[in-house]
């Protein structure tokens, strides 16, 4: 039984009424829902205009867009909003940390606020959310934040003493869907080994054995390039174009992470628009895709050797897996590895939902981050 499947039942037995605002602030769009216990009350995703999200800069301009967005949201399901008694947010890209739920505190923002560990959009969402639970008098935590480290020890050597691989992959989407393949598999999770690939804005490919993520590609320092991210690049080339004096430091992430990928080969990051052009007999947009799909299914290939080739099945989860063309790419060159398990779109709101009701059931204790 998945983790869903024991959220409904225990819900079905004891049925406390809990309401809880859950935000998810991704690479281009804000999600954000109201639940009562598992049942979503109203749920929205907000997508961004790619130009309008290329004039933020600084942290404070991030935080005030995404803070609009969700209280326009809010706004107009104001009559839904009586008492709330815990507010959820997707982790952002802090120090490694265990599973499970954190309080969101001053030392958990300021980490998040100083880009210390890494800058995403996500990083904004414990801020919305802590001003939120002050807003309503409630609470606020991150459940399975992205920087989840279940790394086994050897999946942390880059190759240069000082720095070390780190996890930053997608855990919610990546352990919801595992969460389903061994269900239709019929097998316990902590029984399985998978190799699940999360594709969307950011694409992350992880390897899980018996329910842990003992090694994947960090969502923007590594891996296959996506629709935004250029992902892992030719180091020596890295270097000349840091020291071209052709770019700031902002300007050059600006570059790798919000028009590098697909965006700057075809100048969109919207795959249904790269499909319609490869409708039309666009060989050029076709190769970009095509070369997308062949990067994703090298790093797929890759974690067979994290699980010693011993694996249950390869999953894709994700917007992208909407992609008829991205997915049959990928297919043709993984398949040999086993069964081939696709589950599109994300569940990350309700796999937040569900770490919420954990914490408001008293079945796991928020952790204290410091």
């Amino acid at each position: 039984m998945d983790d869903q499947s024991v959220f409904r039942t225990h819900t079905l037995k004891h049925r406390p009424m809990f309401r809880m605002i859950v935000i998810n602030i991704g690479s281009t769009s804000t999600k954000l829902g109201l639940f009562l216990d598992q049942e979503a009350l109203f749920r929205e995703t907000v997508d961004h205009l790619p130009e309008k999200l290329s004039r933020l800069n600084a942290y404070d301009e991030w935080l005030s867009f995404h803070q609009d967005t969700v209280d326009r949201v809010l706004e107009k399901e104001k009559t839904k909003l009586r008492k709330i008694d815990l507010v959820v947010s997707r982790g952002g890209l802090t120090k490694p940390i265990e599973g499970g739920a954190y309080r969101i505190n001053r030392e958990m923002l300021r980490d998040l606020s100083s880009g210390a560990y890494g800058w995403h959009p996500t990083n904004i969402g414990p801020n919305i959310a802590h001003r939120l639970a002050d807003r309503y008098s409630a609470e606020a935590i991150i459940y399975d934040a992205p920087v989840t480290d279940e790394f086994m020890p050897l999946s942390k050597f880059s190759g240069l003493k000082g720095i070390e691989r780190r996890s930053a992959i997608h855990v919610l989407s990546q352990k919801s869907a595992a969460g389903k393949a061994a269900q239709d598999l019929n097998i316990p999770l902590g029984e399985a080994n998978f190799i699940v690939a999360h594709l969307g804005g950011g694409i992350t490919i992880g390897a899980h054995r018996k329910g842990r993520i003992i090694d994947g590609t960090h969502g923007l320092s590594e891996g296959p390039f996506t629709p935004q991210r250029a992902g892992a690049l030719p180091v020596l080339d890295v270097v000349e174009l840091c020291f071209s004096e052709k770019f700031s430091k902002g300007e050059l992430n600006k570059r790798l992470f919000g028009q590098g990928g697909v965006y700057s080969y075809l100048g969109t990051h919207d795959l249904r628009a790269v499909e319609a052009l490869i409708s039309e007999g666009d060989e050029a947009a076709l190769l970009v895709l095509q070369a997308m799909a062949y990067q994703i299914s090298k790093d797929i290939c890759s974690m067979a050797a994290a699980l010693e080739g011993h694996i249950s099945g390869v999953v894709l989860t994700g917007n992208l897996c909407r992609a008829q063309t991205l997915v049959r790419e990928i297919k043709k060159r993984i398949s040999f590895l086993g069964k081939v398990m696709l589950y599109p779109g994300e569940d990350e709101l309700e796999s937040l939902a569900f770490g919420g009701y954990l914490v408001l059931t008293h079945a796991e204790k928020a952790k204290e981050y410091f």
